[in-house]
């Protein structure tokens, strides 16, 4: 995903909802964690944070769709 754009950041729970939204609108996205499965593994999710980025020419429809988690 060039120049993609970060729309989301928060825990696990609100990134999987936030996935959900995005998905069933079929708005391609990356999901990535600050420090990686390892980590999780080792201290658990509850201190990870996630991140979703968008295409730009999607960013403002999932930005719509995700405001609803605000």
């Amino acid at each position: 995903m060039d120049n993609s754009v970060l729309i989301f950041s928060g825990s696990r729970f609100q990134a999987d909802l936030a996935k959900g939204l995005l998905e069933g609108e079929n708005i391609p996205f990356l999901l990535t964690s600050e420090h990686g499965a390892g980590f999780v593994l080792r201290a658990g999710d509850i201190l990870e944070q996630y991140y979703i980025f968008v295409n730009p020419a999607d960013q403002k429809r999932a930005e719509e769709l995700l405001a609803v988690l605000e």
